[in-house]
């Protein structure tokens, strides 16, 4: 069980001060029902929640498996080379998707 404005958080639909504001509006509702209070706690695995009546799609922690080419470096950031991050689409990276283990540049796998 986790608060709403956590789920709602960790799912990237916003920060928590502007998904604070939403649940206040009357913006938010959970399982069919208005939601204005941002501490309710929800099981974020058996509830359905809408912002602005759009489903928000609840991630749960995954591991991303990567095929890495050769001519990438196994880093999360460097500001001359190509990295493996920039293959790892956007809506993961936000998340703070790290590299686990480590490749040499030119070997792929």
């Amino acid at each position: 069980m986790q608060r709403l404005d956590k789920i709602l958080s960790s799912a990237g639909a916003g920060t928590r001060k502007e998904l604070r504001a939403a649940i206040r509006a009357g913006r938010v509702t959970v399982n069919g029902s208005v939601c204005r209070d941002e501490s309710t706690k929800f099981d974020e695995t058996s509830t359905q929640i809408l912002l602005d009546g759009e489903p928000v799609e609840l991630l749960r922690p995954a591991l991303i498996l990567l095929n890495k080419p050769a001519g990438y470096l196994t880093a999360a950031d460097d500001p001359r080379q190509k990295t493996v991050m920039d293959l790892i689409p956007a809506r993961y990276r936000r998340f703070g998707v790290m590299p686990v283990g480590r490749l040499d540049k030119d070997t792929e796998g």
